[in-house]
């Protein structure tokens, strides 16, 4: 079900609604509302990557436990090109293993 919101718009907003709407072959309703649309879905997938953000943060707080970014590169840079194993051989681990976190070591830079 729909509802009806009033929006007071400055003119000039208005009436670039309008020549864009047009341009698109839509009315300034339609326009209005798919941008509407568009806004909510980006601010809502921001959210979702904050928060998802946080709760990896805070698992990593909780068991001290991160990834070296020259092994995630490696792995990943290996799964890209169709390599299963990372680069290593079947014997050997293919995913990079959890290290614990110590910043008095800082680890290197995955870029050359």
């Amino acid at each position: 079900m729909s509802s009806t919101t009033s929006l007071k718009l400055p003119d000039t907003l208005k009436a670039n609604i309008a020549r864009v709407a047009a341009f698109e072959g839509k009315t300034a309703h339609a326009l209005m509302v798919d941008t509407l649309q568009s806004a909510m879905e980006d601010a809502l997938a921001r959210q979702q990557f904050y928060s998802d953000g946080e709760s990896s943060y805070q698992h990593t707080l909780r068991t001290n436990a991160v990834y070296g970014s020259a092994d995630v590169k490696a792995y990943v840079l290996a799964r890209l090109s169709g390599d299963k194993t990372g680069g290593k051989s079947d014997t050997q681990r293919a995913r990079p293993q959890p290290q614990p976190l110590d910043a008095t070591h800082p680890m290197p830079p995955a870029h050359d």
